[in-house]
């Protein structure tokens, strides 16, 4: 013969979440959803790109092009050096991209050299407060 037992459910756990409980932990996760994508948003809004897209050297300067991608009407300051065949800096620069209403700049500049410089390369650029 077998018996069922019935076990109190509030003494061995085996009641099941309530209806408001799963409403709290829906509404948790969709305000962790929205606040991820509004930091997701407001990091790459607020991001600077930079990149050399030519270089050629003569008489001792090395003359380059720098594309510069940030938000507009926003002054940018960037460090753009030059390097010789091991790497070595032999030529810097800093860079002030003036505010306009385009996001994507390019902007010429004249590293002076101290050697035999090879590649341009834009270290880091940062907003500036100049306007």
């Amino acid at each position: 013969m077998t018996t069922h037992s019935t076990r109190p459910a509030d003494r061995y756990g085996d009641r099941r979440p309530g209806r408001g409980l799963k409403l709290a932990g829906a509404l948790v996760g969709v305000a962790l959803a929205v606040a991820a994508i509004l930091f997701i948003a407001r990091a790459s809004d607020s991001q600077i790109e930079a990149e050399a897209l030519s270089y050629e050297q003569s008489d001792g300067l090395m003359t380059a092009s720098i594309e510069v991608l940030r938000r507009p009407d926003t002054v940018v300051t960037c460090d753009v050096v030059a390097v010789d065949i091991r790497q070595v800096i032999v030529g810097q620069t800093e860079l002030v991209v003036p505010a306009t209403s385009d996001r994507r700049v390019v902007v010429d500049v004249d590293i002076p050299l101290q050697g035999d410089g090879v590649a341009v390369s834009v270290r880091g650029c940062e907003p500036s407060n100049r306007r």
